[in-house]
């Protein structure tokens, strides 16, 4: 099995805008009207994405697979000043089995928009899937909101970090059961996820 680490969104060629107007993009849906922090200032440790599970269903093959994605998600940088670094996500969508999903070119409409995978107050985790090829090819984007007064001042001392990038995986379980098919993924991990923005 070969599991790559989650590249950075400059990395991936032709998947989308260069990460800084994505990420300014991005700010609307995550928090209130935020600026871009460059990242080179910090000594950002990466994300660490475990216990990926991904299942993909369908009852037979002239109908769309219901594919269900849970991961586990923490965050280092912010462990010393709250009380939770890590949490669970999940994502559900439809794939036909064939064509890869892909969000529109800007990048507004991914395959799995974000969800709160958890949230205290100022503080939450935040997770989507914008593009998805087929089981062992899909992208992950991964935002928390956490205090940070060793880097930031207040009022900006809940920034956002963002990390994104993709997951390929080439071996994985596909079969046909007897009341339909079934593709199942399964990676403990960790993979490293590398923040290439903040939201401040």
């Amino acid at each position: 099995m070969y599991f790559t680490n989650l590249l950075p969104l400059v990395a991936l060629a032709s998947a989308g805008p260069s990460s800084i107007n994505y990420l300014h993009q991005l700010s609307a849906a995550l928090v209130k009207p935020a600026k871009l922090v460059p990242t080179a200032q910090f000594n950002f440790a990466p994300y660490q994405v475990t216990n990926i599970a991904l299942d993909c269903k369908r009852p037979n093959n002239k109908t769309n697979y219901s594919c269900e994605l849970y991961f586990a998600l923490h965050d280092p940088n912010s462990v010393r000043e709250n009380n939770v670094t890590s949490c669970s996500c999940h994502h559900t969508w439809s794939w036909d089995g064939v064509n890869g999903s892909l969000s529109t070119t800007d990048w507004r409409t991914p395959v799995a928009g974000y969800q709160l995978c958890w949230r205290d107050d100022w503080t939450f985790f935040k997770s989507s899937v914008p593009s998805f090829e087929h089981p062992g090819n899909f992208s992950l984007e991964v935002a928390h909101t956490y205090h940070d007064d060793e880097n930031f001042t207040v009022p900006w001392d809940y920034p956002t970090t963002i990390a994104t990038g993709e997951v390929i995986i080439y071996e994985y379980y596909e079969g046909v059961k007897k009341h339909g098919d079934e593709i199942c993924l399964r990676e403990m991990g960790p993979v490293n996820a590398t923040v290439v923005g903040i939201l401040d």
